[in-house]
């Protein structure tokens, strides 16, 4: 099954525009249809989760190199080798710790989809409900009503006063 560019981008949170760029960055080959519009696999829009999920981490790596090099100009003390690598050791201490949280940020984004869709789908039942009981109430009603009409059992019009009517209403 392929999907449209747009639906793409709805689904990794991102501008349709963003995807283009990203496939050109990622060198992520497309298939185009007879109009000449992208559709993607479930290939291609998994490479690109990949490169979303890098272009994060590289991200928060370049935050923390920025933060290391501004806390290193401000000191402007030499740095031994010990130092140095406690502070490595920190850094990657500092790097798991974002990558837990990026795992259980997404766990947790999942439950509440999860959560939702029974929501959704308690809010559906219901409404079957109500749509049941309204037809039921519907056929209720119009046997109702062809009960009241072969009871009353309708005369037909004579002829001759129909014919009347006509002739006297213009």
């Amino acid at each position: 099954m392929t999907m449209k560019t747009v639906d793409v981008a709805k689904s990794l949170g991102i501008h349709p525009s963003t995807v283009l760029k990203w496939v050109k960055m990622a060198d992520i080959e497309l298939e185009r249809n007879e109009s000449g519009h992208c559709e993607f696999t479930e290939e291609n829009i998994e490479a690109l989760r990949d490169f979303q999920k890098n272009r994060n981490r590289q991200a928060v790596v370049k935050v923390v190199e920025k933060v290391v090099e501004k806390v290193v100009e401000k000191e402007e003390v030499v740095i031994s080798d010990e130092r140095a690598q406690d502070m490595q050791k920190q850094l990657d201490q500092l790097f798991l710790r974002l990558i837990e949280n990026e795992k259980r940020t997404e766990e947790k984004a999942g439950e509440v989809v999860t959560f939702q869709i029974l929501e959704h789908r308690s809010e559906i039942d219901r409404l079957n409900k109500v749509v049941t009981k309204l037809e039921n109430r519907v056929v209720e009603l119009e046997s109702q009503l062809k009960s009241e009409d072969s009871l009353k059992g309708k005369k037909p019009v004579p002829r001759w006063r129909s014919f009347l009517t006509g002739i006297f209403s213009y």
